[in-house]
């Protein structure tokens, strides 16, 4: 019997091109249809290539998807996607197929902005025809969520172990070194950015808090800004960290936290782990970044939660 107050779940995510022929199909749907000009396409290439030529995003949302259908054994869980397949269309056709009359929905963005759900919740409305006898309940954001801070907080915590435990020298006298923490989050134009930034800051003090007592330095920044500086959100990523050595002397590591995302994606892979990750390194800063969260436990415990809550219908 399902333990649960709906009979399945979807998981709505972002999406990514999955090899290197699919990109250019990928950039088209994120443009809305129109192709992407001759240096959108190739300077998407170019990027894409330095990380393989794929997104890491469809491959940890299946893993995802699979992980929750060991741990909610009764409950049936589809994969959607924004931009790629599959799309939310393929999903509801499958849930409808199935007879499935009360589905939740997670989206994996953790945040509340209008300008970010609302491309989930449109797609959603507009394949809804596939599943006409369906109801469907949004899972609400959960950038303050207690379990989603826990995980912050514990992969911040592993980082700070590993940090520690190479300083320590065999002939027994220790390595000082200090630390910086960085929270980082997509950028967005200042017109749209809404509430996002008050969310972010949110988050991040809930996750120092829950850090305590380990005092440690913190900023929030932005990266894969697409726009002038002076109309998007800021401070970049890769121009703050240059400037760490002279606000933090002493510090030796850079520790970072894609506090806004879900699923590890080009994003990660290339802006932090490539772009980010050099600009640390000419600034003398050993680089050390978390994983995405999907993985800690608290996430599917949050998960739950929200499967036994009573969520309102989008129809």
């Amino acid at each position: 019997m399902n333990e649960f107050r709906y009979d399945a779940l979807l998981v709505l995510t972002y999406g990514g091109p999955e090899s290197p022929d699919g990109v250019p199909a990928y950039l088209e749907r994120l443009f809305a249809g129109k192709s992407p000009s001759p240096q959108a396409l190739l300077r998407g290439e170019q990027r894409y290539a330095l990380i393989g030529g794929k997104s890491p995003i469809m491959h940890e949302a299946r893993l995802f998807a699979a992980s929750l259908r060991e741990e909610f054994s009764n409950l049936p869980v589809y994969l959607g996607c924004l931009y790629a397949p599959p799309f939310p269309e393929e999903s509801l056709k499958e849930i409808a197929a199935a007879g499935h009359r009360r589905v939740l929905v997670l989206i994996t963005s953790p945040f509340g902005i209008e300008g970010v759900r609302s491309r989930y919740t449109e797609c959603l409305r507009h394949a809804s025809d596939a599943a006409p006898k369906t109801e469907f309940f949004f899972a609400p954001p959960f950038y303050a969520h207690p379990k989603w801070i826990r995980a912050q907080a514990d992969l911040i915590l592993s980082l700070l172990a590993e940090a520690e435990l190479e300083r320590i020298r065999w002939d027994g006298r220790d390595e000082k070194g200090e630390c910086v923490l960085l929270f980082t989050a997509h950028s967005l134009p200042l017109a749209a950015a809404g509430g996002y930034p008050d969310e972010l800051r949110e988050c991040c003090l809930a996750v120092a808090e829950a850090l305590r007592p380990r005092a440690i330095p913190r900023h929030l920044v932005y990266q894969s800004r697409s726009g002038p500086a002076d109309s998007w959100l800021g401070p970049d990523a890769e121009e703050f960290v240059r400037t760490i050595p002279g606000l933090h002397p002493g510090v030796t590591d850079c520790l970072v936290v894609p506090i806004g995302f879900f699923f590890e994606n080009l994003e990660t892979a290339a802006d932090l782990d490539i772009d980010l990750a050099v600009a640390a390194k000419k600034a003398n800063l050993t680089y050390r970044r978390a994983p995405a969260a999907w993985r800690a436990p608290e996430i599917t415990e949050m998960i739950r939660g929200f499967l036994t809550a009573s969520l309102p219908a989008i129809r």
